[in-house]
């Protein structure tokens, strides 16, 4: 039997293609290998980041929500502060004025104008009002002519029941508004300007205790009802400004 045998060239031609083929496979297998270690670095690095991102959304949430809790609590308690504030107005509010303003207008025992109550009382309502300082006398000494507070000429102006009239004094200095009350006490009648109250529980049954006034004779800050009551009569003035 006769044997053939390649020419070299051809050999070398075979090992070559053979070598060509393996590299065409090896090498992307070699550079999948070398890039892993790249690869599977990015992929952690891509995974942190989405993490980071996660945990700063997250974050964000959790801190827009805690914002939004608290102002929830702010106001509400700002909503129980109101209503605590309009709880306690109702109860008991005195007017402000100015000490000096009633020293300026005098009272009836430095004047010795004994009859003159109205008048100061006026006079001092009307410095509470809006702080209008008037001697008594522009009212008209002796007998008050009611100037700027209701009535006509010297008549008194009636409301009605004892409890009406405790009632719109209320209402008017709720308002912001002092009324000239007429009361009794041990040397006949007088007139006091109510220009606050306290401890109301209910509106539609107060006596003078639940009232402030200043008092004609002495100019006094007082509780209305330390040596005074209603007349009777139902007379009340109240501010026509």
């Amino acid at each position: 039997m006769t044997y053939f045998s390649k020419p070299a060239h051809a050999a070398a031609w075979s090992v070559r293609d053979s070598i060509s083929r393996i590299t065409s496979v090896a090498l992307p297998v070699a550079l999948s290998i070398a890039l892993l270690p790249l690869f599977t670095a990015n992929v952690a690095l891509a995974a942190d980041a989405n993490l980071a991102a996660g945990q700063i959304n997250q974050t964000a949430v959790s801190d827009a929500t805690v914002q939004t809790a608290q102002i929830e609590q702010v106001e509400e308690i700002s909503t129980q502060v109101v209503e605590q504030l309009e709880s306690s107005l109702s109860a008991n509010m005195v007017l402000p004025y100015d000490p000096a303003d009633i020293a300026a207008i005098g009272n009836q025992n430095e004047s010795g104008h004994t009859i003159c109550c109205p008048s100061y009382a006026c006079a001092y309502a009307d410095a509470v009002l809006d702080g209008t300082v008037n001697d008594h006398s522009y009212y008209t000494c002796s007998c008050c002519m009611w100037q700027d507070w209701g009535g006509g000429g010297s008549s008194y102006r009636c409301v009605g029941s004892d409890e009406e009239v405790l009632r719109e004094a209320y209402d008017q200095i709720s308002s912001g508004k002092p009324v000239v009350t007429h009361v009794s006490w041990e040397y006949g009648e007088h007139w006091i300007a109510l220009i606050g109250y306290q401890n109301v529980t209910d509106p539609d049954h107060l006596t003078l205790d639940n009232f402030i006034a200043l008092n004609p004779s002495d100019g006094a800050q007082i509780v209305a009802s330390s040596g005074y009551s209603l007349y009777g009569d139902g007379c009340q003035h109240v501010s026509e400004r």
